[in-house]
């Protein structure tokens, strides 16, 4: 049997995952998610957003992804989030 040889191109792998229509597919993503969160959390009437998105690069190592992550940014949110997992049911993962 003939063997087969791999060889990766990193550059390509690095060029395709910071590319702007994956960018863009990671941010929709997460605005899904942060509206979601923020739809289920309310706090006295209030029109504060108590989740908050960040999309950047991640490490520039062989094989780097970009990143969109949303989190908690208050201590009240924190708290809710621990309690009811806010952000696991914005992702749809407990339904």
């Amino acid at each position: 049997m003939a063997q087969v040889r791999f060889k990766p191109n990193i550059a390509g792998f690095r060029a395709i995952r910071y590319s702007g229509p994956v960018q863009d597919v990671l941010e929709g993503i997460g605005l899904t998610v942060l509206n979601a969160a923020n739809s289920s959390f309310t706090r006295n009437g209030g029109t504060d957003r108590p989740y908050e998105m960040t999309s950047q690069p991640g490490k520039q190592v062989n094989q780097g992804r970009w990143r969109v992550s949303v989190a908690a940014v208050s201590p009240h949110t924190i708290r809710h989030n621990a309690k009811y997992n806010t952000l696991i049911r914005a992702l749809g993962g407990a339904q």
